[in-house]
């Protein structure tokens, strides 16, 4: 969430430009990690890793009998804590967002931040939490790359640009929570599809799989800005900084 706030200070507070900061952010974020890995493994190490108690809190967890429901069960109940987080967060952030008074002023600040400034909505404060939060949840997507992708050892540039494809994720669904599980759902099945391919797919090479899931996001972006219909248009104030002054 460090990283987040110094985005909501940069982009909030000094108004810099949004995606220009994003970029350059990720960019510090990717050396700063090699730099912070590779330092620990100077002295003749050959690995670094978490804890054993520490890879152990965050371990798989099954839940006897739910577990066991036919085609939800595995999804929700005999998972990693990452997962059933990230399921929970994205119903839960559907909800706020579509039920809450809090929610609908957040989507009026999306939508026009000077109108709902106006309406004595705090706008700075919306924005800076809102970022706040947002930072935590690439967190949960961080964690579980940590502690499942890699055995909580660590891999340089173990993320591997899937930040990017949660980006493409956002604008397919439209900005959407619940299209969202659903389009991750389909990443992810790109993403592991070289595991369960079918026999007549086995001469392919394991790189076209591994290129798969960007193929499909650089397609989808294509697809959805062309058919891109009025009511699932992003926010008009995306990226767009807000100046009181200037209202």
């Amino acid at each position: 969430m460090l990283g987040a706030l110094i985005y909501a200070f940069l982009t909030v507070t000094l108004k810099a430009n949004q995606n220009v900061t994003g970029l350059t952010l990720t960019i510090f974020g990717t050396g700063l990690a090699s730099l912070i890995g590779e330092n620990l493994l100077s002295g003749g190490k050959t690995t670094v890793a978490f804890s054993e108690p520490l890879k152990a809190a965050f371990a798989r967890i099954r839940i006897p009998g739910l577990a066991d429901i036919p085609y939800v069960g595995r999804l929700l109940f005999d998972n990693n804590i990452f997962v059933i987080i990230g399921i929970a967060a994205a119903v839960l952030m559907g909800l706020y967002l579509n039920h809450t008074r809090r929610g609908l002023n957040l989507r009026a600040i999306g939508e026009n931040p000077a109108a709902a400034d106006a309406a004595g909505i705090n706008v700075t404060l919306y924005k800076y939490v809102h970022i706040l939060l947002g930072g935590g949840i690439c967190g949960l997507g961080g964690g579980y790359v940590c502690f499942v992708t890699c055995k909580g050892l660590w891999v340089q540039n173990c993320v591997g640009g899937l930040g990017w494809i949660a980006v493409a994720l956002v604008i397919f669904a439209s900005w959407s929570p619940y299209r969202a599980m659903f389009g991750s759902l389909v990443f992810g099945a790109l993403s592991v599809l070289q595991f369960y391919k079918p026999a007549f797919l086995r001469g392919v090479s394991a790189p076209i799989f591994t290129m798969l899931p960007f193929l499909v996001t650089a397609a989808v972006l294509v697809i959805t800005s062309v058919r891109m219909s009025k009511e699932r248009v992003q926010p008009k104030g995306c990226g767009v900084n807000y100046d009181r002054e200037e209202r």
